[in-house]
């Protein structure tokens, strides 16, 4: 099997949006909404989960490590990449800030308030405890991406805004087991895009509505004065 076609394999049956084939040995993705509430992705290699969690890494024992604690698992699975395993976490959390306190994402700052007609997503996240695991490429990358519910208006990340509102953040496996945190901050609309786009649907449709009564009373009318001229004109031309 040719690298691309195993690439490509890999990214579908770990559910990633990946784009390109690239090394990734950890990845979050944070799917939230503007109540706090959201969805949660998390891939790794068995070393990396490890030392996040300090604990024997297997299907079983990944859903009793994030199960709880604000987080409810929908599904674990396992893949293989170079002969290597790697763990696909997926749950539901009804709130950001209460999901930070989990055991196996101790030691970060997040906040996600109200500020003024916007909301405020700040998340440090603390390096890795220990050395980088052995058989781990220290140059592998590390990736956190927040796909946001609505418009961004400012943000931190080094790349950009990336389509559907997805704001990344990446690093070497080395520097995600040094010494700096890593700093996400977003602001971005309290509306969702698609309560926005309901609302412009409703004020358009309501918008046809108005103008197709507006134009059946018209037309109404009118042949109701037509009707009443030709009346007229059938009387007068009995009256003769």
């Amino acid at each position: 099997m040719t690298a691309p076609r195993a690439c490509l394999l890999f990214l579908v049956a770990a559910g990633l949006s990946t784009s390109a084939c690239t090394s990734y040995e950890y990845e979050e993705d944070v799917f939230l909404e503007v109540d706090g509430s959201g969805r949660l992705r998390v891939s790794g290699s068995e070393a990396m989960l490890d030392a996040l969690l300090d604990a024997e890494v297997t299907p079983p024992s990944l859903a009793s490590s994030f199960d709880g604690e604000g987080l409810a698992v929908d599904s674990v699975r396992e893949t293989k990449r170079d002969g290597r395993s790697f763990f696909h976490v997926q749950g539901r959390f009804r709130d950001w800030n209460e999901l930070c306190r989990h055991p196996a994402f101790r030691g970060r700052r997040c906040r996600l308030a109200r500020a003024e007609d916007a909301l405020e997503l700040e998340v440090e996240i603390p390096p890795f405890p220990g050395a980088v695991p052995p058989g781990v490429d220290p140059g592998a990358l590390v990736g956190f991406r927040f796909h946001l519910p609505s418009t961004v208006r400012a943000h931190n990340a080094p790349e950009g805004v990336q389509r559907g509102n997805i704001l990344a953040w990446e690093r070497s496996v080395a520097e995600t087991f040094g010494d700096a945190p890593l700093l996400v901050q977003a602001r971005f609309d309290r509306e969702s895009v698609l309560r926005t786009t309901l609302r412009v649907l409703a004020l358009a449709l309501g918008t046809v509505v108005v103008a197709v009564a507006a134009a059946v009373a018209l037309m109404v009318r009118r042949g109701r004065r037509q009707l009443a001229a030709e009346a007229r004109a059938a009387s007068a031309t009995t009256t003769r």
